[in-house]
């Protein structure tokens, strides 16, 4: 929470029946927008599913790979720094 927001108050209002309805309409209204967004998904179909799959395995593999050979060259320095 950033500095402003902790300075800032909030007054928090009893409201009774009108308040409970105002949370009722606004929650059904935010039901009735999240339909809406939903109707924007792109679902994949398994092709794309596969490739990217595909894509993140090999790229997992490949830095696993990099980190292996800075390990490698690396070593021997750290093995000089730290026992003399």
């Amino acid at each position: 929470m950033s500095q402003e927001d902790a300075e800032n108050t909030y007054v928090v209002r009893a409201g009774g029946k009108i308040a409970a309805l105002r949370q009722v309409k606004g929650l059904l209204e935010f039901l009735g927008k999240v339909q809406q967004e939903m109707k924007l998904v792109h679902h994949p179909n398994w092709r794309e599913v596969r490739s990217t799959t595909l894509v993140v395995i090999t790229l997992i593999f490949l830095f696993a790979l990099y980190f292996r050979a800075l390990e490698w060259i690396f070593s021997p320095l750290d093995h000089w720094l730290f026992i003399h």
